[in-house]
């Protein structure tokens, strides 16, 4: 099903819209067209594994020791996202499924950055190794929409049907705090993820317009030798005896 279309030319007087102070009067708006990425709807799942095992990436072989119990997943990508219409007759609803899979990445005691690879998950649960050890975490989610009218529900299915929509997942994790200490090159541990899938689409959108914006370069980069003149000029004298603290903080 088409989505509605309207017109976007023109002008509009501030009389045929409510809201407006009365110092908007005589105010002239125009119509713009602008495309923008929408998301019609998000949710978070969460799931928690005991005896996952985790290898440190090759790059980083002669790492040992333990790393901070909160995992950073990036580069999360959906593998084989689906949308389904599952309305009955009384409820309007929506299948979503896929496979969110993340890059896992950690810090060290050191503070450096280091790649995980996922060895192995138990079977029966919602996380799975990736192809390249990254963590999946497998959705198949029934939405509801009780409130939406038949049109919003139709606008919906546009995207489904067109298969112009998009499914983006992002996600944190954290392992077990007691149990972060690598046994060679294996860390067994247990984790607990929470994934947001956010179904968006592309649009086009009639909006009023007041004007165009004087465009200002507020974040221009400075010479770094016309920046270098205002720098203080630094203390060259060692600290002094009668200094209290002196080499303190």
């Amino acid at each position: 099903m088409p989505l509605p279309q309207v017109e976007c030319t023109g002008s509009i007087c501030n009389n045929d819209l409510v809201g407006l102070s009365s110092k908007s009067n005589g105010f002239t708006m125009f119509k713009e067209c602008v495309k923008v990425k929408k998301v019609f709807d998000e949710f978070v799942l969460r799931e928690c594994v005991e005896g996952i095992e985790l290898d440190v990436d090759e790059c980083h072989d002669s790492f040992r020791g333990s790393i901070d119990p909160t995992l950073i997943l990036r580069h999360c990508m959906i593998i084989n996202p689906q949308i389904k219409n599952a309305s009955t007759s009384s409820e309007k609803r929506l299948r979503f499924s896929g496979r969110c899979c993340c890059q896992v990445f950690s810090k060290d005691s050191k503070g450096n950055i280091v790649r995980l690879k996922v060895k192995s998950i138990p079977s029966g649960t919602a996380l799975s190794k990736g192809p390249n050890g990254e963590l999946c975490f497998n959705f198949s989610v029934r939405r509801l929409y009780p409130g939406a009218t038949t049109d919003t529900f139709d606008r919906l299915l546009h995207f489904v049907d067109q298969d112009t929509f998009e499914l983006q997942c992002l996600g944190e994790a954290i392992i077990d705090e007691e149990n972060n200490d690598f046994i060679g090159d294996t860390l067994i541990t247990s984790i607990g993820v929470f994934v947001a899938i956010k179904f968006d689409a592309e649009v086009q959108l009639c909006i009023p317009v007041f004007g165009t914006c004087l465009i200002t370069d507020e974040c221009s980069e400075e010479e770094f030798c016309d920046s270098f003149e205002i720098k203080d000029i630094p203390d060259f004298n060692p600290p002094q005896i009668n200094d209290i603290n002196p080499y303190c903080d």
